[in-house]
Formats: structure tokens, sequence, C-alpha cells
């Protein structure tokens, strides 16, 4: 498989707690209610211990575990586990709604997909000099849900393109330690094979067997653009084509130029390198005609059995001096990257006060939102800490500058509120 998609959660911050100390000597101590733990982040990692997407056709919820509730004597709530999802070098993570893409992970590393919710803060953190006894507490933060989708993008140093039945799979075999399953029928090869071909010590070539191309591929016809994106990331393209028939041998070459080109021009830049193979079906192995023929068109080519393993050794070699040259220029050639970033905590703090009709306002921001949240109407200690809260960012004043009147409603993350006039 080489994409997919899961529905992850991360894990529900604890709740604080209301609770006073109570001891033989102590029957009137002050508030000992600890903190709510953090619920757990789900966190996609990538990996090179992990080649194919084919474990999340299985599974498809992904949901992390939930901080635990605070206790007396000022005990904070256990953190849960943060929860680890492993996925192969080169994949993109989407959103599935919007098709947005949130991180590619072309290298180790890993990114948080879904951060846990805060745990609730126990009434011991709101006691002050004013109130010496609060009986109020917050909830823990929801975890968050979302639906993302995988793509595979294979990094590889060599990826072999050819119509189906080129032979791509008897040669990755004949070259590597990859077994992908062959037969005599086209699509044999439905998602990307890597293989990994040991040149010697500190030398190697990692290969990529991609699904047939045939004509129309750019159109999506046969394995289509889900193909054709694999060949973005390879350093060199190994055009595979059948020698069998040898009348057909120019015309699978320009239909493979053809479709390169129809997908994205830019693929014509990259290194190409042409094997006819199958030469063990000619009578006479005449290569002098081809040899001219593809000298002409700039296309350096190589004649080879891939099941009697004729000529590999020198295709071998010379795809790896390319891959070095490659990642020669790579490193050498000068360019100049200008990020702009933007700070996202500094974002989090502009309060946003939008009218969503006549007799409503919605107010956002992370901050206040968090705090209405987690606040437990039920106990009117925790209301009063919320409406303090409003009075220090001076909220009433900022919603009468958007023109708020007696008796509309406010929205602030999930909470609702009607407006009077002086409290």
């Amino acid at each position: 498989m080489d994409q997919s998609y899961i529905i992850v959660r991360s894990g529900k911050g604890g709740d604080g707690i209301i609770s006073f100390r109570r001891e033989k000597f102590l029957p009137k101590g002050g508030p000992d209610g600890g903190n709510g733990g953090r619920g757990g982040d789900v966190i996609i990692k990538a990996s090179k211990d992990v080649s194919t997407l084919y474990s999340f056709k299985y599974r498809r919820h992904y949901f992390a575990g939930n901080g635990e509730n605070g206790s007396s004597r000022q005990k904070h709530g256990k953190d849960a586990k943060d929860l680890i999802i492993l996925v192969p070098l080169g994949t993109t993570i989407l959103d599935k709604e919007t098709g947005e893409v949130i991180k590619d992970l072309e290298n180790d590393g890993d990114f948080v997909i879904s951060k846990g919710g805060k745990g609730g803060r126990g009434n011991k953190s709101f006691a002050t000099s004013q109130e010496h006894a609060p009986r109020y507490a917050e909830k823990g933060e929801s975890g968050r849900e979302r639906t993302v989708e995988l793509k595979l993008k294979i990094l590889s140093d060599v990826g072999i393109v050819g119509a189906p039945n080129a032979g791509k799979s008897t040669l990755l075999t004949a070259i590597s330690n990859a077994r992908p399953k062959i037969a005599d029928y086209p699509f044999t090869t439905l998602a990307p094979k890597i293989g990994i071909a040991n040149l010697g010590i500190g030398k190697r070539l990692i290969l990529a067997d991609l699904p047939g191309l045939i004509r129309g591929a750019s159109e999506g016809k046969g394995m289509g653009n889900r193909f054709l994106s694999h060949i973005e990331r390879t350093k060199v393209l190994l055009f595979l084509i059948d020698g069998t028939v040898r009348e057909d041998i120019k015309r699978t070459y320009k239909m493979l130029i053809n479709e390169l080109r129809s997908y994205n021009e830019e693929l014509m830049n990259k290194k190409r390198v042409i094997v006819v193979n199958k030469i063990d079906t000619w009578k006479r192995k005449r290569t002098k005609e081809f040899e001219e023929y593809f000298l002409n068109m700039g296309e350096p080519v190589f004649f080879i059995s891939a099941i009697k393993k004729e000529g590999l050794r020198e295709l071998l070699q010379n795809l790896y001096e390319i891959s070095l040259a490659y990642k020669k220029v790579d490193e050498e050639t000068p360019y100049e990257e200008r990020v702009v970033e933007v700070d996202e905590k500094l974002l989090d703090k502009v309060l946003k006060i939008e009218r969503v009709d006549a007799n409503t306002f919605k107010v956002s921001q992370k901050e206040i939102e968090r705090r209405a949240e987690l606040s437990d109407f039920k106990k009117p200690g925790s209301f009063e800490e919320l409406r303090r809260y409003f009075e220090r960012i001076e909220l009433e004043k900022q919603l009468k500058v958007a023109g708020i009147k007696e008796g509309d409603r406010v929205i602030i993350g999930n909470k609702g509120f009607i407006y009077k006039e002086n409290g």
C-alpha cells in the first residue's frame, strides 16, 4: 500500500479536584486538590525500519490514553503515555477533509499530529490571599480527533520505470535483496518495492521497482498518477524496455518519454539510463542499431538479461557513479533559502471578536476558549474565577467596541453567555 488514512485522537487531560486538608489536629486545613495529568499526544514518526503503509489496512483508529485525575494532598494525576505511530521515510501527512499537506517526513523524525489535552487545575491552584478556600476546580481539556491521509513517496537512488512485464521485478530480484511478487501478467507490481544492491564495502544502491507504466498513465490510466508521483523522489530513472520484440523498443521508449513529459515537464531533467532487457531471447545480439539511436537521443544504453544476470555488473557500477555525482551536485549547488516563520504563540494571544448574527458574538482566542471549556459552571466559584479572568483582559470593553448590547449572546469555545450591562 502506498496510501491510507487513519483516525487519531489525543488523550483528554485529567480533571483537577476539590479537596481540603483534613487531619486529626487540622480540622479546617486549606485546599489541597491536585491537578489532573496531561492527555497523551499522538505522534507520527518516520522510521527506516518501516517500508510500507500496509499495517494501516487492518487498523484505522489510534487513540492515546487520558490523563489521570488529581487527588487530595496536592497529588497530581499521572500524565498519559504518548502514542507513537511508525511510518516509512518519505511519508506525506495530509488533512483528509481539506487535502492540505500537514507534514512531509522525508528523513528520520517525528511530528505531533494531535496534542494531548492539558490537565485541569485543582482547587489548591486557585487559592489566593483574598480567597483562602476555593470550592471549584477545572476539568481536563478534551483531546483532539482528526482524520489524516498518509501517502508514501518512495525515496530511492534509482527508480525502475517500464511498461508492464518489462522485467522490472526480475531485475530487482537479480541485483538486490528484494523478493517482489513475479508473474507473467500485467500489473504484477501493484505497489512500489524497494531493494538494496550491495556493491562492496560502503557502496550500495537503493532501487525502487515501480508499477508498470502504460500509455495514458499521465491521464490516470493503469496505475496512473499514484505511480508517477513516486518518480519525483528518485535521483536516477532507469528506463527498462522489453527487448523481446526488437521493433517495439523504440516505440516503448517514446511512450515512456511522452508519459513523463505529460505528467511533469521537470521530470525530463532527471538523469536517465536506458536498459534493454531480455536480450537472451535474441538469436543474434546485434546492438549497434540501438546504440546509435540512443546515442543520437543523448541517452546512455545498456543491454542485459535480468533472468540470466548478464550485463548487470557494468549497469550497477554506472548507476552508482551517477548517484554519487547527483549527491555531489546537490551538496555543492548554492541556493538562497528564505524561511518566513509565523510565531504561532503570538497568534494565539490575539483575541478576535466576530458578529455571527444581529444578536450573537463569537470570541476566539486559544487561552480564553481553554478557560471557558475547563470551567465547571455547576460550581459558583469556578464561574467567578472565569469572570475575574474576563475582567483582567477587559473582555467587556472589547465587546462594547464590537457593538454588543444588553441581552446579546456571546459564544466562547463550547460555552454560551448572555450579556448583561454592569455584570
